[in-house]
């Protein structure tokens, strides 16, 4: 790059992205054939917000407004003729909502999988809304371990992990007779998982329909993979089939820089800036990795629109001739509040040009209208296990070729649009076709338990939809092993693997609270469990006053030297003491809303972790029957809460780290790692040895989060099996 600002040179006018054909002669549509936009780590990437502009009519009129309701019709038809349909749809076109309704209406009881907790209950809310019923009643919900349904549920709205629990019990899920497979173009873990396993049950089940239903996503792929007809028995009909549900898209003129940017951040915001000088009216959407780069952006083009905003009071045009405009800069991430997410879809003021820069939610998750140029820096947030390191952090990688055309395909809603790729054209070709799923680049442990538990030992005969690598598979076992999950032979062990599969919880946790019993403490691993099932425990304030006296509250009531895990228990332990202070509902609730707000604690999450360890009691306590081991001496003291240390350890102990010469604490198989700014470990003495229940990475640096502090001694106690003295 020579000048201060990115140039784009136009490919050619017969290489227009859309509906011109490609430089191999096909039809460029648009579809993305492998997206993922499950991103277990980067919560900026996902969103449960859903925007509806029909929301002020009544729910007969909305039903009819969307998309899908003109194809009914069609659905029916050919999940009579076919077992699989694969439904193509745009964010919003209806079809999360409606097709469940659509089924149960012609008589068949439906499952509907959703990869996402909220996601789960606010579409069965909205279905239960649509229908004039009660949740709970033919419309019902189960997910993060609560169900609200009855024997007379005819529509079940759950997350992945529901249904594959409720294979234990039945594993031909003779209980639904249509499963509906929502968000597949996420392609998490779970969802991968479920593919491999609904194609197994079809196989059995002819009578079962499947609607695989996705945003975007290679639909061929979807129909090879579902359709159950023998390669030997060609002449039959298949047993899958497409369906696409598109809006008109318009042309998209593509424009690439001549030379590779420096800086993709300055450069996007350069191009925008460029683009609301030069080009016609019309909403920028520009695409960023994280939050952090879009707050980058945001300062300097705030900066910018005030000064545009200012001039535009004694101006007509640019110097280019266009008409002046005033500009509006807005954000878009996962863990932006909602009421500033609406912000995004609000319709400007006359004279008045939308920038809204975004994470690549903005692929798939949402759509916003009124998009004319899209700016797409060319990279992207994946979270990447390394086996050989151990550790799950984010990386930037460089998009997919599929990722980059249903990033452009954002600005041919409306009208004609441009998108500016901030890479030369030459780098397309260098792109990988689509992004890796998360059953490519995951820790697979969990994944492994369950199929082991539901009988399919030959993990490597298994029908992923895409193979994960041989690597992955064998760290996977290798944890399990260590974790006494599973034996030398592969099989699942009775007593503690069948045990852990059957909990709802990642195997490390797992394994912990399978040991509890032993180490006498049920009740506080329960509660440490439940707590690292949740996020954000504590509130975070714009304020910066707020935030010194959280800090001041947590210190003096929570922080403890052993480390964040057994802090999680205090406060647990001190809000139960007010919710049980009280025997009227109404009062205890609001003494504990009390007691958060004064304590700087999130209600939401706390009572969360509530329901979460009411579950997870049932289970330990009641099928389990699971009792404390009797310690000789007073229970309490130094002595139970050694106990609570070590049999935390006893599932953590794979997820060890100790301080090393250079300052920063390395991971048993050699990961750089450094304690997380909001650990209350943060500003002590460094303790030599520590236990992390999970990481997250910052730029180049990856942090523990959730640590305790243990002994050496300890690990060879524990795990005498993974540890030897040195």
């Amino acid at each position: 790059m020579h000048g201060s600002r990115p140039k784009f040179m136009k490919p050619g006018d017969d290489e227009t992205l859309y509906p011109i054909r490609n430089r191999d002669g096909k039809i460029e549509t648009l579809v993305n054939p492998n997206i993922d936009t499950a991103l277990t780590v980067d919560n900026d990437a996902q969103t449960s917000f859903v925007y509806n502009r029909y929301h002020h009519l009544p729910f007969d009129a909305q039903r009819q407004r969307l998309p899908v309701f003109q194809y009914r019709n069609h659905i029916l038809y050919l999940l009579e003729k076919y077992q699989t349909l694969v439904l193509i749809g745009e964010t919003g076109c209806g079809k999360s909502t409606q097709v469940p309704q659509y089924l149960y209406e012609i008589g068949h009881t439906v499952c509907v999988t959703q990869p996402r907790v909220a996601a789960a209950v606010s579409l069965a809310a909205r279905v239960a809304d649509e229908r004039g019923e009660r949740l709970g009643e033919h419309v019902g919900y189960a997910a993060a371990m609560t169900s609200v349904r009855s024997p007379q549920t005819g529509i079940v709205f759950m997350t992945e992990g529901v249904l594959l629990r409720e294979m234990f019990a039945s594993p031909l899920l003779m209980q639904y007779s249509c499963v509906v497979l929502d968000e597949v173009h996420e392609r998490s873990q779970m969802t991968d998982v479920l593919m491999g396993l609904l194609k197994k049950i079809a196989k059995k089940r002819k009578n079962l329909k499947l609607v695989v239903s996705s945003a975007t996503m290679d639909a061929e792929f979807l129909k090879d993979f579902f359709n159950l007809t023998d390669r030997k028995e060609r002449d039959k009909a298949p047993t899958s089939v497409i369906m696409s549900i598109r809006g008109r898209t318009h042309p998209i003129d593509l424009f690439y820089v001549e030379e590779p940017v420096p800086d993709y951040v300055k450069a996007t915001v350069d191009t925008i800036i460029k683009i609301h000088e030069n080009e016609p009216f019309g909403d920028i959407l520009a695409f960023l990795t994280s939050q952090e780069e879009i707050l980058t952006a945001l300062k300097t083009l705030q900066t910018y629109a005030e000064q545009n905003n200012e001039s535009n009071k004694h101006r007509r045009q640019f110097p280019s001739g266009v008409q002046a405009a005033d500009l509006i800069v807005l954000p878009m991430y996962g863990s932006l509040p909602h009421h500033r997410q609406l912000k995004v879809f609000q319709t400007a003021d006359r004279n008045q040009r939308k920038v809204v820069v975004a994470t690549n939610i903005a692929e798939t998750s949402v759509t916003i209208p009124g998009i004319v140029y899209v700016v797409d820096c060319g990279f992207e947030k994946l979270p990447y296990l390394d086996p050989s390191v151990g550790v799950e952090s984010l990386v930037v990688a460089a998009v997919s070729r599929s990722s980059a055309g249903q990033r452009a395909g954002r600005a041919g809603r409306t009208s004609r649009g441009s998108c500016y790729r901030l890479y030369p054209e030459s780098h397309l070709d260098h792109l990988p076709e689509a992004r890796p799923p998360e059953l490519c680049r995951s820790d697979l442990a969990g994944a492994l338990l369950q199929l082991k538990a539901l009988g399919i030992h030959n993990l490597l005969r298994f029908t992923f939809p895409t193979p994960p690598p041989a690597k992955s598979l064998l760290a996977g076992l290798e944890t399990l092993y260590a974790l006494k999950a599973i034996d030398k032979h592969g099989q699942l062990t009775e007593e503690v693997g069948s045990r852990m599969a059957e909990l709802p919880l990642k195997p490390m946790c797992a394994k912990m609270l399978c040991n509890s019993a032993e180490y006498g403490c049920i009740d506080e691993i329960l509660s440490i469990v439940s707590m690292l099932q949740v996020d954000k425990v504590f509130a975070k304030s714009s304020s910066g006053k707020e935030n010194i006296a959280a800090k001041i509250s947590r210190r003096n009531n929570f922080e403890v030297a052993e480390g964040d895990i057994l802090m999680y228990l205090n406060v647990f332990d001190a809000y139960m003491k007010v919710k049980n202070s009280v025997s009227d509902e109404k009062k205890s609730r609001k003494a504990c809303k009390d007691w958060c707000s004064k304590m700087y604690v999130n209600y939401r999450v706390i009572e969360k972790a509530c329901e979460i360890r009411d579950s997870l009691e049932k289970l330990v306590k009641g099928k389990f029957k699971m009792e404390n081991q009797i310690f000789d001496g007073p229970d309490l003291g130094t002595a139970k809460c050694t106990r609570i240390m070590k049999c935390i350890l006893s599932g953590l102990f794979p997820q060890a780290s100790y301080l090393s010469a250079g300052g920063f604490y390395q991971g048993l198989r050699g990961a750089e790692l450094y304690i997380s700014p909001d650990s209350c470990l943060y500003n002590l003495q460094q303790p030599k040895w520590v236990v992390f229940a999970s990481v997250y990475s910052v730029n180049d640096k990856t942090y523990m989060s959730d640590l305790m502090v243990i002994q050496k001694d300890w690990l060879l106690e524990v795990a005498p099996h993974y540890y030897i003295e040195t």
